[in-house]
């Protein structure tokens, strides 16, 4: 394993299969979840001069007719980016003839008596729970302060890791994520460094369900033909860890449910949601991802980002009491001040 893997990039694109010819690879680990094996797994490359592993996704739905995941993964990024939400930092490869993205390890960033644990191990901590159960937050909250309890880690600590939850719960609120499972979020736990217990979330690195990339290319074209087609399937969009059923008011879509649940007496969520809705900016997003790509996102899927991104968004600033049309002016004034 002699060459770089960057040294296989082309077009913003790191050609993964080529690079495997050259440099076989020590082992492609399968990646297990709740028994079965996924196609994401981890690979043993070389890269910035040193031997590492790298996660590999390929972009392969047996429902779907196009690889749009791929991109609206690393628009997620560039959204968190804009607000502050730690993520793994994604590239678009090709592996097995197919697009896919990479991301470095996450836990190379830690104490080297740090793992990483998901949330199912979490929730399987509470004795009456197992994964493959109906769960809302809160079964993740209670799972979350089982831990803690039992591994004598720090209230504030396990505060922290809740909040950082619910942000990342707005957040996904706001770009429409579909799958944000227990499974979805990953915990880094064991001694920091200062050698006390410890849990913090883990980057995200589940995010390619999100920016309507769950739908078909021929649903994308009828949303983007139909604006109350459009708005009731973008109402429909929601994720598994939402709103607990008997808190639910259910006049209203799921994920608005959710926000309501999470903002209502708490300031600090509140002004969060608030700075997504000042401080994400889709165009942003895409100029950034185009760049880092050196390409261009396919344009359907693109204007349909667009389409959906301020749906939602209007939809949000309602539940908010925002005024979306100054909100709208504000950041179009930002954007001239800064070309000035």
């Amino acid at each position: 394993m002699n060459e770089n893997i960057e040294e296989y990039r082309k077009d913003g694109i790191i050609d993964l299969d080529k690079y495997l010819l050259s440099n076989p690879s020590e082992k492609a680990y399968p990646y297990f979840i709740d028994g079965y094996e996924e196609n994401n797994f981890w690979l043993k490359v070389k890269r910035g001069g040193e031997e590492k592993y790298i996660y590999v996704k390929p972009a392969k739905n047996e429902y779907l007719d196009n690889n749009y995941n791929v991109y609206s993964g690393l628009l997620y990024e560039e959204l968190m980016k804009q607000v502050g939400i730690k993520t793994v930092d994604s590239y678009i490869a090709k592996y097995d003839n197919k697009l896919a993205t990479i991301s470095d390890n996450i836990i190379s960033n830690y104490s080297y008596n740090q793992f990483i644990i998901n949330g199912n191990e979490l929730l399987e901590c509470k004795r009456y729970m197992t994964s493959d159960e109906e769960y809302n937050i809160e079964d993740v909250f209670d799972a979350i302060h089982e831990y803690c309890r039992s591994e004598g880690i720090d209230k504030n600590i396990e505060k922290k890791c809740i909040k950082d939850i619910e942000k990342v719960c707005i957040a996904d609120i706001f770009t429409l994520s579909t799958d944000r499972k227990a499974n979805d979020l990953d915990f880094v736990v064991g001694n920091d460094e200062n050698e006390d217990q410890s849990i913090e979330l883990a980057p995200l690195s589940h995010n390619t369900y999100s920016l309507g990339s769950n739908f078909n290319t021929d649903e994308i074209y009828d949303m983007l033909d139909d604006d109350d087609m459009l708005a009731d399937r973008m109402n429909l969009c929601y994720f598994d860890a939402g709103v607990p059923d008997y808190k639910r008011e259910y006049e209203y879509p799921y994920w608005e449910d959710t926000l309501y649940y999470l903002i209502d007496k708490d300031e600090e969520n509140l002004n969060f949601a608030r700075q997504c809705a000042a401080n994400m900016n889709i165009d942003e997003a895409i100029k950034n991802v185009e760049k880092k790509i050196d390409g261009k996102i396919p344009f359907e899927y693109k204007e349909f980002v667009r389409v959906i991104w301020d749906n939602r968004l209007q939809n949000i600033c309602e539940c908010l009491g925002i005024d979306y049309l100054k909100l709208m002016d504000n950041k179009y004034y930002e954007k001239e001040m800064e070309e000035v």
